[in-house]
């Protein structure tokens, strides 16, 4: 499933019988483009193989070459028919290849899978047939991932998802008019940390979370479904819950802000839906969702027909459900009336998503993940640049699963470290966090304050960057620099990111920085802060990548 945000031709993931792109006339194709693509295998694997999938401005579906030609796929008359070979090799834990993009490309995706090769298809039509999340797909044992893109006249978009599934980690990074910009990977253990999550939910609720775990035949953990894949049905899931929010809107409003410049719209339940007045629903009323509509936000009460409004509101109703949000305080008021601290926090609740949101730093982990309050961060990673120059895609640090105890006994360095974790600090204090995830935030940071973390773990190689996730309402022309340290608050300094206000405390941001020196092996790690006297700072969680 592709998230909102980024631009398709047509629906959905395609399995065997069913056709992704459709012929329909598109816009013709303006002057050749010319984009370097480089694929990186980081992953530590012996052999990846990448590949680059999409459709050409006319809508037809194809394959890009490692020389950088779009393949156009054949129409065949019969269905799942096998298509030509076009694995681009990585053999070898650093290599990589730089592909030219000579057309526009899109609904694209670029696919990466370890050490074995992913099977493709193609329907008449003609349509992609894409690795499915069935048990019959010959890829299902195949370790496999992708991010999507779309390259056109107006810019290049790129993202990486977790509505259908979490697999092996992608990063990217991008040059070009906006500047350089990089979205960082799964960090390392976190799919093995959901997939214990989900094994635990199911031990305590025995809804079907453990079935939406995938393994190969050594037991390992190839990829964590979302629940609008399950093998097995949730049945009545959210019946409580729903019965709760219907008893509850019979008496009190429910008012829906769809955002945008669609304007608000109030209702409340009458028989068995919710009625808003003077939205048109065009006959699709809302009544109870199913499971499945709740989980896919693609069909039943929550499909997404009727004309914008009437779409708007279903996007914002159908993310209320799956953050279980109805029922909280401020619920009444979606989505401007909830803190994302609020999310996830009754026991009936889209648990994949909160445990993605828990572990993963970005990412999407339903269709309307994108809906918050007015102003709010988004909680994607994507790039976006009107005239990209170079494009970088990479599988790894790490090749998913649970990552091993770090080799020298501490906290991995490039595992998502809170910052209230700290083993010692000066001038700082805790304080609730309404970040995704909610949890705790360190602030009252400013000029000579400090943070420790005991024994972090760098490994054998040295990372490429710090990541940490910022906050700042200081007042004007208050600014000051965040220092990652080593062995002591004076010590070797190995990146810095220098901040400001960013439009309030708890405005959350993703903030990258080049490692500038070394660090391999275990060390105690410094957060220090310098600036001006007046607290400049809040700090949620920070990361190394690779």
């Amino acid at each position: 499933m592709l998230s909102r945000r980024t631009f398709v031709t047509a629906g959905l993931t395609a399995v065997a019988g069913a056709s992704l792109w459709s012929t329909a006339t598109a816009p013709q194709a303006r002057a050749a483009a010319s984009l370097p693509v480089t694929l990186k295998n980081n992953s530590g694997n012996g052999t990846v193989y990448a590949y680059i999938s999409g459709a050409d401005t006319s809508g037809w579906p194809g394959f890009v070459t490692a020389s950088g030609q779009f393949q156009r796929l054949p129409n065949p008359s019969s269905p799942v028919t096998p298509i030509p070979d076009y694995a681009i090799p990585l053999t070898g834990s650093g290599a990589q290849v730089t592909v030219t993009l000579r057309d526009y490309i899109i609904g694209g995706r670029v696919w990466f899978s370890a050490d074995q090769k992913i099977q493709f298809f193609v329907n008449p039509g003609p349509g992609l047939v894409q690795p499915g999340f069935t048990s019959s797909d010959p890829n299902w044992r195949t370790n496999w991932t992708f991010a999507e893109f779309t390259y056109n006249s107006a810019n290049l978009y790129a993202n990486i998802s977790y509505v259908d599934m979490v697999a092996l980690p992608v990063s990217m990074a991008t040059t070009g008019a906006a500047g350089s910009q990089s979205v960082s990977p799964l960090p390392d253990g976190a799919l093995g940390a959901i997939a214990d999550g989900l094994r635990a939910q199911h031990s305590a609720d025995g809804a079907p979370w453990d079935q939406l775990v995938v393994t190969d035949t050594s037991g390992k953990v190839v990829r964590v479904l979302a629940p609008g894949h399950s093998p097995t049905d949730f049945g009545g899931y959210w019946t409580g819950y729903l019965n709760a929010v219907w008893d509850h809107y019979r008496s009190t409003p429910l008012t829906i802000n769809g955002q945008g410049g669609i304007g608000s719209f109030t209702g409340t339940v009458s028989g068995d839906t919710i009625v808003f007045a003077g939205l048109n629903t065009n006959g699709v009323p809302f009544t109870k969702p199913s499971a499945i509509d709740i989980f896919g936000c693609a069909s039943g009460p929550l499909y997404n027909s009727g004309g914008d409004a009437r779409g708007a509101i279903a996007a914002r109703l159908a993310a209320a459900l799956n953050r279980s949000s109805l029922l909280v305080a401020g619920g009444n008021n979606q989505p401007d009336g909830v803190a994302p601290s609020q999310y996830y926090k009754d026991a009936t609740t889209n648990h994949y998503a909160r445990l993605v949101h828990q572990h993963a730093s970005i990412g999407y982990a339903f269709p309307y993940d994108d809906v918050g309050p007015t102003g709010s961060q988004p909680v994607d990673g994507h790039l976006q640049d009107p005239a990209p120059t170079s494009w970088t895609v990479a599988l790894g640090p790490g090749g998913g699963g649970t990552t091993p105890p770090p080799t020298g006994g501490g906290t991995s360095a490039y595992s998502t470290i809170q910052a209230e974790s700290y083993s010692a600090q000066s001038g700082t204090q805790n304080e609730a966090c309404s970040d995704a995830g909610g949890g705790t935030d360190v602030g009252w940071i400013a000029n000579g304050d400090w943070l420790k973390y005991s024994k972090v773990d760098f490994g054998s190689s040295s990372p490429r960057q710090f990541v940490a996730r910022l906050a700042s309402g200081a007042a004007a022309g208050v600014s000051g620099a965040i220092r990652a340290r080593i062995d002591s608050v004076s010590g070797p300094v190995l990146a810095e990111i220098d901040f400001a206000n960013n439009g309030g405390w708890q405005s959350w941001q993703t903030i990258p920085a080049n490692v500038v020196a070394s660090a391999t092996g275990v060390h105690d790690l410094y957060l220090t802060f310098s600036g001006g006297s007046a607290d400049f700072v809040n700090i949620n969680w920070l990361t190394f990548t690779r």
